[in-house]
């Protein structure tokens, strides 16, 4: 999942039931970083 989502923060995936033929998760918090917008006129001030 991480490299799926670079923007992956923290995952907390609890509990899971597995099955044989499938798995569930029954309660997850996922916490993502803010989408940065690119902007090529914006400059950086120093």
């Amino acid at each position: 999942m991480a490299s799926d989502l670079p923007q992956l923060v923290e995952a907390d995936v609890n509990p899971v039931l597995a099955l044989p033929e499938r798995v569930f998760a029954l309660d997850a918090r996922i916490r993502l970083l803010p989408r940065r917008t690119h902007d090529p006129y914006l400059r950086r001030l120093r």
